[in-house]
């Protein structure tokens, strides 16, 4: 019976997944703090010698409060290995004596229910936690979060509605407006969808019978009218250089959905990239590369420029080339985390 109830824990989780900013947008309407999205890691990449006597001796969870735990070189990966701690001892938990048969009762759902996917690549959000305790030894930093589970509850539902809200209200103004503003709309919703799915697992992990049904077809009609609205912007990448960014700018266009056009005449947006400040050297037996990138966004039809710009800085021990492969990664991140690219 177990195996039953961990076959539909992992199911229900994979519908939350392929369910699918310009100046003036506005910001998601729930700003709760320390509202985090995370990707679902093993929390001890660390020695085991030398720890905090609370991080060794750990914190069981209670009926009303969650515990992570956390270690890393940096304090804020630290802080997202314990919130990830925290979320996968929920799931193993829930996965092991939870009956989520209530949730699959609709068909449009159910349906999306076709294969298994393990727990430690879902994005999961966590709002209003707290660090109780946070120590550094020897450069490790180690961090011990706690949150109230009837809080996180209420905050992921107002979580959930309000960035619903926002979808569809943003989704009304694209009528007769420029490609560029209908682009920024486009990566806001993108995000709400993607804060709504990340804050419906987290739901779920909490309190397994939930009934979601409602916000699941919600979510389908958003993203059907988003992905409308993506099929309307035909977006040309102008490589007026030879520069590896591109890789990264296509990359997030095409993850994202979008059209890219190889003809320019058929393109409402143009984009292009500028290298600005350019530097690279060896330094302390590292290949280093310092540089500033700017996203040149063109409307075909007005003529309108945004530019952006991104400032990356790297360096590796293993030469060009590892160097250039982490420019690449970086510039990567800073489009996908950007509320707007341009």
């Amino acid at each position: 019976m177990r195996h039953l109830y961990f076959n539909l824990v992992s199911t229900i989780i994979l519908v939350l997944t392929t369910s699918s900013c310009s100046t003036g947008i506005p910001e998601n309407s729930k700003n709760i703090k320390n509202q985090v999205v995370i990707n679902q890691q093993s929390q001890k990449d660390t020695p085991n010698d030398t720890v905090p006597v609370w991080f060794s001796s750990g914190q069981p969870n209670t009926d009303q409060l969650l515990y992570g735990f956390g270690a890393a070189k940096s304090l804020e990966k630290a802080t997202q290995k314990a919130l990830a701690d925290m979320v996968q001892k929920l799931q193993v938990t829930v996965s092991t004596t939870t009956n989520f048969t209530n949730v699959t009762t609709n068909d449009k759902v159910s349906q999306k229910l076709t294969q298994q996917i393990t727990t430690t690549t879902t994005q999961i959000t966590i709002p209003n936690y707290k660090v109780i305790n946070q120590s550094e030894l020897n450069q490790i930093f180690y961090v011990e979060v706690q949150t109230n589970k009837e809080q996180t509850i209420n905050d992921l539902k107002e979580l959930i509605n309000s960035n619903i809200n926002q979808a569809q209200q943003l989704l009304t103004t694209t009528n007769n407006k420029s490609s560029l503003y209908r682009f920024a709309i486009a990566q806001q919703v993108t995000k709400n969808i993607q804060l709504i799915n990340s804050s419906l697992r987290t739901l779920i992990i909490l309190v397994p019978d939930s009934n979601i049904n409602s916000q699941i077809e919600i979510l389908n009609q958003i993203d059907n009218e988003l992905l409308n609205l993506k099929r309307g912007l035909q977006i040309y990448v102008d490589k007026q250089n030879s520069g590896f960014f591109y890789n990264s700018l296509e990359k997030f266009l095409q993850v994202n959905n979008y059209n890219i056009t190889d003809k320019k005449d058929l393109a409402n947006i143009n984009i292009t990239l500028k290298l600005k400040d350019y530097d690279n050297k060896f330094n302390n037996n590292e290949y280093c590369i310092e540089t500033k990138v700017e996203l040149q966004a063109l409307d075909d039809s007005s003529n309108q420029l945004s530019p952006k710009q991104y400032t990356i800085k790297v360096c590796s021990k293993q030469g060009r080339l590892a160097a250039i492969d982490k420019a690449v990664e970086i510039f990567y991140s800073q489009l996908n985390d950007a509320e707007s690219i341009y």
